[in-house]
């Protein structure tokens, strides 16, 4: 399996985990329009920055060109799916059912992105990967305690939007990140953008105060978080393993999220797990282990590929 794919979806995995921890946080002084608001208008602002600067030293032969019009349409789609859809949705759950519930059914989208892979992009998970599936999702609904009563129906609608929009983000990214040269870095910058132009929106017209409530110094570290390590970071890291990594590899990576969220949510909120949402965290770090240990590698599913067996991504 390819090396910097691995890395990439674990640590994509592990910087969403965080981000549910962050809005609990960031809620404290800032109304969730808000947080989705200056997350994206930060985040935007500082990967635009970097992007930009690179541009500027790099030898005129190793610029990127303009890009097309196709290209221009599949970057905003994609903007639109992990930026605007995404994070509002997200942020509304986090708000209405808790950081624990919402990373758990939001962290989906890596079972999401996986069954999306078969129409969308060919590819069908081997059947030790689609079990190992099954059983994180065991474990991250006992890690969940979804029975305790005290989530909304309303949150839980919409932490599903949010795994679905993000799903379709991660294998369309994969599907269309190399055939119209989509670099992660640009995707990152366009979806930040794309959150913060769909936020202020739905704030002009909920006529919502997007300034904070009272000043709150772990609120701004909160939001600064959510806009630099969530936002940006883990944007480009998504595209980097979706561009090294089938479906099958990268989604029992990306359920590392929910494990992610509980264990900050210990340490920074308090919130302790019983014995049975233990018992779920082991599940599903085993469930990955069992995933993810001695597939194939890259080169050999290309290899294959060239045989019949694995179709490349269409465009």
């Amino acid at each position: 399996m390819n090396r910097i794919g691995v890395a990439a979806a674990a640590l994509t995995a592990v910087l969403y985990g965080s981000a549910y921890v962050a809005v609990a946080i960031a809620l404290d002084a800032f109304t969730p329009v808000g947080v989705a608001v200056w997350r994206g208008i930060v985040g935007a602002l500082v990967l635009g920055a970097l992007v930009l600067g690179a541009l500027v030293v790099a030898p005129d032969r190793e610029r990127p060109r303009r890009p097309s019009s196709a290209a221009a349409i599949r970057l905003g789609v994609i903007g639109l799916l992990g930026g605007g859809v995404f994070v509002l949705a997200m942020i509304a759950a986090v708000d209405l059912a808790g950081a624990t519930v919402t990373a758990v059914v939001a962290g989906l989208y890596a079972v999401s992105a996986a069954l999306l892979a078969i129409p969308l992009l060919g590819e069908r998970p081997a059947a030790r990967t689609a079990a190992a599936l099954v059983a994180a999702l065991v474990g991250t609904v006992l890690l969940s305690d979804v029975w305790s009563g005290g989530q909304t129906p309303a949150g839980v609608a919409m932490a599903l939007v949010a795994a679905v929009a993000f799903g379709l983000f991660l294998v369309l990214s994969r599907r269309w990140a190399s055939t119209y040269g989509l670099s992660g870095p640009v995707v990152g910058v366009v979806s930040l953008a794309v959150s913060a132009v769909a936020s202020i929106a739905v704030a002009a017209v909920a006529g919502d105060d997007i300034g904070m409530s009272e000043p709150s110094l772990p609120a701004l570290v909160a939001v600064g978080w959510l806009a630099l390590g969530p936002g940006a970071a883990a944007t480009v890291l998504a595209v980097a393993a979706m561009r090294r990594l089938r479906a099958e590899q990268a989604a029992p990576l990306l359920l590392l999220n929910p494990p992610t969220a509980a264990i900050l949510a210990f340490v920074l909120l308090g919130e302790r797990l019983d014995a049975l949402q233990l018992v779920g965290a082991v599940l599903t770090f085993t469930a990955i282990a069992v995933a993810t240990v001695g597939l194939p590698t890259r080169t050999a599913f290309r290899r294959n590929s060239r045989r019949g067996s694995a179709p490349p991504p269409r465009s």
